[in-house]
This record gives structure tokens, C-alpha cells and sequence, in this order.
């Protein structure tokens, strides 16, 4: 039945096989001279091939078990039997290619040495000898130009240009391969031992900035192992090598690529045992999935391994190239979009990759469930999403960021309204940013969601009423959310103001979505709702004034006293570092009470909103208490006066008659 299958397989691929471009092979099918025996040889080579034995025993498989599944079983015992059937086939099929690969190798010596004819009689027959001569010069041609724009351009930092000479180089070798009239099999081959060597010159300068120098040889030796074994596989199809012989040489040189991987991570130093175990475990479960032909899961487990060093080296070239040559930092927008652009470029590709070779890979274990598919395809555009969020998000953090570092701080601004912009900014942008963090979250999240095959309308509808009830059960909660929405549409207060509310007080330093964060003078911060906080009163707008008072004898001049209070004044006034802060210079502003011990004479000054009052406060103190000093002015003390004669002993014998008049009318008020 097998064999029936594969002759109908033959008939109906012969027509495509025809169309295809292969040389020599293609003109030799569509001559009519070709014997029959040589048609019988295509039929076995076909037969030979793991591809075609496999999808004839699918093929095969599916139809019997269909008919078995429709006669006797019910659905659940027909679903568990075509998984049981399939794990059957997929591992009939896995010992099958192992047998065959092992049994090829001996034949391995022989096709290298067929291929090399071939190859020969093709560059040297047909008169194609000197362009093969002249392939050959050109290919040393592109070598010297890679190297004089390495030497030219060596010395203008590290980052991107180090990529550019091998840029070079494969322009130069693309433009010769497509001008020279060359052998067809010999210019396929140059041109895909060419694309692996500028495959290997990228990687390898990518390894440099990735990488540990101490690893740099064994891991270009790797790449170039891998890179060999795909240039042999895709130029042994082109040159009809033996598929078996092509898959034998392919595992010995994944052997070799093994060991030295494992020996690579084992003998590094800056890992726990561990997380070197888990490695190794990882790159042998690599390897055997590419062994088992399981190519979706091999390739998820090859990037996984790969792309993290892989970003690590682009993000480093692209912010040295454009700190070098265009002098951006990394907090810049631009250097962010340009390297977390390129890593989601990367990142999509492979997962491009990833989703061609699920199409096309028949071997996956539930590969023609519609429900898996989707669940996979769902997975891969996740993290699409996840890619495009990420690019997003950081993007505007990096603008808001910008943004809270360049504007000044309000004791820094040069003017009232840069100063209310700054302080706006400093106070809207935090909470900007977190607002757009959660919404980022919550928009891919439910995207996600939907990619996945969930349905996230009656999510949304029962988020709606999940919300009201959450609504009633903390109205506290949202009273804080709305307070402080209103709060900072009102312009309460801002970072960095000093504000009063209730029996909290302090310097404004941050908000949330519910609080905000009040730095005490003395050190303590609290952390307010806003639904706590009521009547707020601001003390850093605008302007503020400064009162105070003093109390001096009644017998001081004061005219005197203010005309000092204005020099004083003046003196702030011109004070470098105080000066600036003034709006209105301390003046006295006349008498303000006749106290018991003197007259309260008051100051004032007018300033604009400054944690240096209290420092302005005490200048004033001090300089004042110095000018009384030196213009005979003195403050007045509490004193008692006690009348009397003119001599200081009467007016002694008065008080002390007056102590004894007292304490004898508490005596006779006790003895009654």
C-alpha cells in the first residue's frame, strides 16, 4: 500500500519537478532522451528520501486510522487514538531517520569526493575556466577592499563601524557575482559560501561586543562549525547529494558543535554550578530536538539561547555609535527608539522565522490541531504585542523623563512663570507617566488576552460591573483618586511647595494616584491621602511677608529705631545670595503696643516664596540686636518700680513694711 502511495507521490510531483531551475538536473528530466533507466533511479532516490518516506507514512496513517476511528470508536476514544497514533508514527519515523543517518556515514568520504568532480568539470569545461580564474581574483578584490575601509575608518570609535567593512565587502562581492557571466553550480556555491562568510564576519563582530574575550575563539570556532554544516546542506542539495550522506555529515559536525558548547559553559567562571548544569542540560535538549527534527521547538530553544547576548551586542554598538558620532546619551529618545527598535526588529524576525517553520513543520506533535495552531499563533503575536509595548513605554518615559531633568527646579528658575512651568512639570509628569504605565499594561494585557482565542467582551463588561462593585465596597479609595485629580486641576500645590493642611505640614515631595508625600521641616514625611487633606494652604505662591516685633524703653527715639530698621533693609537688600530673593526690604512699620516693660515696635518684609525665610528671619535678627547696640538703643527688660522717698533705703523700708503688712493679713484670715 506504501509503495502505491509513493508511485502516486512520484507522478504528481514529477510536473513540479520539472518547473524546477536546478542545473543540469532540471535539463536532464525535461530531455526527451533520458532513459528509463535513469527515470527509475529518480524514482528510487526519491523513495531514499527521509522527506518523501515520511509523508507517506502520514499519509498513510491518517487514512487508516480514519477508517478505523469511523467504524469502531466513539469521539473521545477517536481523539485519544490519533494522539496515540501519531506519537506511534512520530516515533517510528525518529528511529528510522537515526538508523539512516548512522548508516550514511561511511558514504560521506565518497559523495565529498563526487561533489569535488562536479564541480571541477563544471568550472573547467564549457570554456568557463578563466571566469572561474576571474571569480576567484574578484573574491581577493573584495578582501582588499574590506581591508582598506577597515584601515580608514579603524579609528573612529567602536561601535557600528565595525560592521560596515564586512557591509562592504558583500556589496562589492554581490555586484561581481551578478556582472560575471560564471558557471551555474560554481556561482551558486560562491554565492552561498560567500552569504555564510559575511553571515560568520557579522556574528563574530557581534560575539566581540557581547561576549568575554576569553571565549571570543570557541565561540566564532561554533558559529563557524553551524554555519558550515548549513552552507553543506543547502549546496549538497543543489549538487544532488545524497540526502542520507548529507544528514550523517550534518550530525557529526552537530557532535562536534555540542562538545565544544558544553565544554565552553562548563569551564566558565563567572557562573554558579547550577546555572552551569542547566545550561548544558539546555544545549543538549537543543541538540536533540534538532535531531529528532523537531524544528519549531529546536529553533524556540536556539533563541531562547541566542538572543539575549544577541541584543546585549546591538544595544552596546548602536549607543557607542551615536554617542561617539552624534553625541546623544542613552536616556535620549532618539538613542532609545534606535536601540530598542532594533532589538524588536530582531526579536520579530526570529519570531517570523518562527512562525514559517511551524507552517511548514508537519513532525510537531499536534501540528494539524486548529485549537493548537491558534493557541501557538496567538503566542507569537503575544509577544508582538509585548515588543510594541515595550517600545512604547519606554519611548515616553524617556521623553517625560527628559523633560523632569531639563526643566529647572523652582529655587533654580530665572523667573516667575519658568518657575510655575517647571514646578507644573515637575508635578503632572510623574503622574502622566504612571497613568500611561497602567494603561500600556492594561491595553496589551486585554490584546493579549484576545490573540489567545479569549473572548474579552463579557471580560470588559464584567470588569464594568466588578468596578462598580469595587466602587461601593472603597469608596474611600476613590474619593482619594478624585480628590487628587481635582486637586492638581485646581493647581493646589506642587512639588516642591511648602503647604499646611489640617495637622500635616511640609515640603511637597511627590504624588501617587491616592497620595502625596509631605517632607516635615524637622525630617518626618508623611504620606497623605488626598481625600484627608481638605483646605490646603499654600505657603510657597506668589509672595509671603515676614513680621516681627521687638519691645525697647519708653524713653527710645523712635525715629532713630526706624531709621536703622530701613538701613538694615538696604543692607539685605544689596546681599549677593539674599538680595535676589526680596520683593519689599525690611522697613519698621511704627509702634504696635504700649507693653508692661516698653513699646513693641514691628518689621516687615516682603519676599518671594523661599525655604530661606527662616534664614532671612535670623540675618535680620542678628544685624538688628548689633545696630541697637551701637546707636545706644537697648531692649527692654521686665522690672518692678516700688514707690518710695528718693533714697534707695526708703524705698527698701516701704517694700519690706509692705511684705510684713501681707503676711500679717494671711495670718489673720487663716486664724479666723
Amino acid at each position: 500500500m506504501k509503495w502505491l502511495a509513493a508511485l502516486f507521490v512520484f507522478l504528481g510531483t514529477t510536473p513540479t519537478l520539472a518547473q524546477v531551475p536546478l542545473p543540469d538536473v532540471a535539463q536532464q528530466d525535461s530531455s526527451p532522451e533520458t532513459s528509463a533507466s535513469q527515470k527509475i533511479d529518480d524514482l528510487m532516490r526519491l523513495f531514499k528520501d527521509p522527506e518523501i518516506r515520511r509523508w507517506i507514512e502520514v499519509q498513510a496513517g491518517q487514512k487508516t486510522g480514519t477508517v478505523a476511528s469511523a467504524e469502531t470508536s466513539s469521539p473521545e476514544t477517536t481523539s485519544m487514538g490519533d494522539v496515540i497514533r501519531e506519537m506511534a508514527t512520530w516515533e517510528g519515523r525518529a528511529r528510522d531517520r537515526f538508523q539512516t543517518v548512522i548508516s550514511a556515514v561511511p558514504d560521506i568520504s565518497s559523495e565529498i569526493e563526487r561533489v569535488f568532480l562536479r564541480l571541477r568539470a563544471d568550472a573547467t569545461g564549457n570554456g568557463h575556466t578563466t571566469a572561474s580564474i576571474f571569480l576567484s581574483l574578484l573574491v581577493a578584490l573584495g578582501i582588499m577592499a574590506e581591508w582598506f575601509f577597515r584601515r580608514r575608518w579603524q579609528q573612529h570609535g567602536k561601535g557600528i563601524e565595525h560592521y560596515l567593512p564586512t557591509v562592504v565587502f558583500a556589496a562589492f562581492m554581490a555586484v561581481s557575482l551578478f556582472a560575471i557571466q560564471s558557471p551555474p553550480l560554481v556561482r551558486l556555491v560562491a554565492t552561498f559560501c560567500l552569504l555564510a562568510f559575511v553571515a560568520y564576519r557579522l556574528v563574530a563582530t557581534a560575539i566581540g561586543h557581547a561576549a568575554h574575550p576569553e571565549v571570543h575563539g570557541r565561540l566564532k570556532i561554533i558559529v563557524g562549525l553551524g554555519l558550515a554544516m548549513t552552507v553543506s546542506t543547502a549546496t549538497g542539495t543543489i549538487l544532488d547529494v545524497d540526502a542520507n550522506a548529507l544528514q550523517a555529515a550534518a550530525f557529526l559536525i552537530s557532535c562536534i558543535m555540542l562538545g565544544l558548547s558544553v565544554e565552553l559553559v562548563w569551564h566558565s567562571v563567572n557562573r554558579s554550578v547550577a546555572t552551569r548544569s542547566l545550561l548544558c542540560l539546555h544545549l543538549a535538549a537543543v541538540w536533540l530536538l534538532w535531531c529528532l527534527d523537531l524544528r519549531t521547538a529546536f529553533w524556540i530553544g536556539l533563541y531562547i539561547l541566542l538572543l539575549p547576548p544577541m541584543m546585549r551586542a546591538i544595544g552596546h554598538a548602536i549607543r557607542d555609535y551615536v554617542a561617539v558620532h552624534f553625541l546623544m546619551p542613552a536616556s535620549d529618545s532618539r538613542s532609545v527608539l534606535l536601540v530598542r527598535g532594533a532589538r524588536a526588529a530582531i526579536t520579530g524576525l526570529a519570531i517570523a522565522w518562527i512562525a514559517t517553520v511551524w507552517d511548514k513543520d508537519g513532525h510537531m506533535i499536534g501540528h494539524g490541531d486548529p485549537q493548537t495552531a491558534t493557541l501557538f499563533y496567538g503566542f507569537l503575536k503575544s509577544i508582538v504585542i509585548l515588543l510594541l509595548a515595550d517600545l512604547v513605554w519606554h519611548l515616553t518615559k524617556a521623553a517625560i523623563d527628559r523633560n523632569i531633568m531639563t526643566a529647572p527646579a523652582g529655587s533654580e528658575a530665572e523667573n516667575p512663570t519658568e518657575e510655575t512651568h517647571a514646578t507644573r512639570l515637575h508635578t503632572l509628569l510623574p503622574i502622566l507617566r504612571n497613568v500611561l504605565a497602567v494603561s500600556l499594561f492594561i491595553v496589551a494585557g486585554l490584546v493579549i488576552l484576545g490573540q489567545l482565542g479569549v473572548d474579552i467582551g463579557p471580560l470588559i463588561a464584567g470588569a464594568g460591573i466588578f468596578g462598580v462593585a469595587i466602587g461601593f465596597g472603597s469608596q474611600a479609595l476613590v474619593r482619594d483618586v478624585i480628590s487628587g485629580i481635582f486637586y492638581l486641576f485646581d493647581d493646589a500645590f506642587r512639588v516642591g511647595e511648602y503647604i499646611q493642611a489640617k495637622n500635616y505640614k511640609g515640603t511637597v515631595e511627590g504624588f501617587s494616584l491616592r497620595s502625596v508625600k509631605l517632607r516635615h521641616h524637622r525630617g518626618p514625611l508623611f504620606t497623605v491621602p488626598f481625600g484627608e487633606l481638605g483646605a490646603v494652604e499654600n505657603m510657597s505662591r506668589d509672595w509671603s511677608k515676614i513680621k516681627f516685633s521687638v519691645t525697647v524703653p519708653y524713653d527710645t527715639d523712635i525715629e532713630k529705631a526706624r531709621k536703622i530698621g530701613k538701613a538694615i533693609g538696604q543692607e539685605l537688600l544689596g546681599d549677593p545670595e539674599l538680595g535676589r530673593l526680596f520683593i519689599q526690604p525690611l522697613k519698621m512699620k511704627g509702634v504696635e503696643e504700649f507693653g508692661e516693660y516698653g513699646i513693641a515696635i514691628s518689621f516687615a518684609m516682603v519676599t518671594v516664596p523661599t525655604s530661606q525665610q527662616s534664614f532671612i528671619r535670623r540675618s535680620a535678627y542678628a544685624m538688628l540686636r548689633e545696630a541697637f547696640q551701637k546707636n545706644g538703643i537697648a531692649f527692654a527688660q521686665p522690672s518692678i518700680q516700688v514707690g518710695g522717698g528718693k533714697t534707695p533705703e526708703a524705698t527698701a523700708a516701704a517694700y519690706q513694711s509692705q511684705l510684713l503688712a501681707r503676711a500679717g493679713e494671711q495670718e489673720d484670715s487663716t486664724s479666723l
